[in-house]
């Protein structure tokens, strides 16, 4: 409990170690398979975007690749990365949190 509190603050000044970066990750391509649990609707175009803790870029575009596949997303278009400021601290794997779906509506 102690290692969360202030854990930005001890990540800034060095007391709180991570071998990852924080990235902000947006995908755009389009929801292949509906998912109730994120109520997204199959054939819609969508950016799928997550927060993650990793190594570099690539590891970046690979979990959000591989997540959506997962959640009936595909990433068929442009992938953002952005380095940004966490929102949650690093544990001792990589990993993602903040997922989000955001739909639209295609102009033909």
């Amino acid at each position: 409990m102690d290692l969360l509190k202030n854990w930005k603050l001890k990540l800034r000044y060095g007391k709180l170690k991570t071998a990852f970066r924080h990235f902000t990750v947006i995908a755009e391509g389009e929801i292949i398979n509906s998912n109730p649990d994120f109520g997204t609707t199959a054939g819609s175009a969508a950016f799928f975007t997550i927060q993650a803790w990793v190594i570099d870029n690539d590891q970046a575009v690979d979990m959000i690749v591989t997540i959506g596949r997962d959640l009936g997303f595909s990433a068929s278009k442009r992938i953002y990365v952005y380095s940004t400021e966490p929102q949650q601290p690093p544990t001792e794997a990589p990993h993602a949190y903040g997922l989000n779906f955001h739909q639209y509506l295609r102009e033909d």
